[in-house]
């Protein structure tokens, strides 16, 4: 894998599933930078580049949870594929839901992947391996 880590954007309120996604993604060997932002509003923030987030870089992949305080997840995804410069960036979805909400099927949203949030420790922590795949996907596709 590359030496340089991936920058990966979290949009998750809950700091428990924080934790599990570092966690998931050190135990698979992801190489990783983490921007937490705990609610839709900041994450809009962030997609504008506005305050605190102006000049940051562009993450290689978003994981955003559907279920946030001040702006939904939905209204998060729409945002980062309305903003020319984010348009590339792939973008996991989580949920608690098991059913994926059916705005996610529209095809402007280009959702690169719909994880419901497992509530056995082990399967969540076997999201690691899942991003990983991606980051070497994206590290492949940007080496040609």
């Amino acid at each position: 894998m590359r030496g340089e880590p991936f920058r990966i954007l979290l949009v998750e309120d809950n700091r428990a599933d924080v934790y599990l996604m570092q966690k998931a993604m050190e135990d698979a060997g992801v190489k990783f930078e983490l921007t937490v932002i705990e609610d839709g509003g900041s994450a809009l923030e962030f997609v504008r580049g506005n305050g605190q987030y102006g000049g940051r870089a562009i993450p290689h992949l978003a994981v955003i949870d559907l279920s946030l305080p001040k702006t939904d997840g939905i209204q998060v995804l729409e945002a980062i594929r309305a903003t020319e410069r984010f348009a590339g960036m792939r973008v996991i979805v989580m949920s608690s839901s098991a059913v994926p909400d059916p705005r996610l099927k529209e095809e402007h949203l280009q959702v690169t992947r719909y994880i419901p949030k497992p509530l056995d420790l082990d399967e969540f922590l076997g999201i690691g391996a899942a991003i990983r795949g991606l980051l070497e996907g994206y590290a492949s596709d940007s080496e040609q």
